[in-house]
């Protein structure tokens, strides 16, 4: 199924960009760079060499190269640097749903790689907090930095009452980092190490020893106003 959207995809991306190009491939005309291509295709010089396996950046008139596109109807070409971690922190999804969409068994992927992007990230980088015990609409707006009127403008609620388990949209810019837990700091903070650095994140009040079960695992964040939205 994969293999077929990529196939159409690129077809359909490259074919709006060059009328010459054919299918997935691009034949070099005289006046063509590897930077100008790139630009062109809205992908990089690194990338060009990588998958056409050209050791310099010299081309030349006739010569076809593969020409990898971004995004195009759900497919993502990966590129050098790129992980599952990244993609899920680019695309709003999780390392979860992408194995679980590319039937992926472990982590790895490759320069190349077509990979299926799940359509149900949210949109505009927005998070989606579960509702824990003691939390109410007032201290959940006070602990992410939006107001009561925000946050019921962006769940469509006409009450200030929510249950226990429910999925709230917190709204506002939402950031995502790749962690490891260390563990819980207090009743309503745990702590997780990021890039060497240990930074603090806020919780529900009396839940932070839960993240005990997760201490050492490495996972994917998101938060906001340095308070824990999601870990997975």
């Amino acid at each position: 199924m994969v293999a077929g959207s990529v196939a159409a995809g690129l077809l359909l991306g490259i074919g709006q960009k060059k009328t010459d190009a054919v299918g997935s491939f691009y034949t070099v005309k005289k006046g063509d760079t590897l930077y100008s291509l790139a630009k062109e295709y809205d992908t990089s010089v690194e990338l060009l060499k990588e998958v056409n396996s050209l050791s310099s950046d010299l081309i030349k008139a006739g010569q076809q190269l593969e020409v990898p596109l971004e995004t195009v109807a759900g497919i993502y070409i990966v590129k050098k640097g790129d992980t599952l971690f990244s993609l899920a922190k680019k695309y709003g999804v999780t390392v979860k749903d992408l194995k679980r969409e590319n039937k992926l068994v472990g982590d790895s992927i490759y320069v190349g790689q077509a990979l299926s992007v799940p359509t149900h990230g949210f949109e505009n980088n927005e998070g989606v907090y579960v509702v824990n015990p003691g939390d109410t609409l007032f201290n959940i707006s006070q602990r992410f930095g939006v107001s009561l009127k925000e946050i019921k403008q962006a769940n469509g609620l006409k009450e200030d009452m929510v249950l226990i388990g429910q999925q709230l949209v917190i709204p506002g810019e939402i950031e995502f980092m790749e962690a490891t837990v260390t563990g819980a700091a207090d009743n309503f903070t745990i702590e997780v190490e990021s890039d060497g650095k240990a930074i603090p994140l806020k919780v529900s009040y009396g839940t932070a020893r839960k993240y005990q079960d997760f201490a050492g695992q490495r996972v994917f964040i998101t938060y906001k106003n340095g308070a824990l939205i999601s870990l997975q």
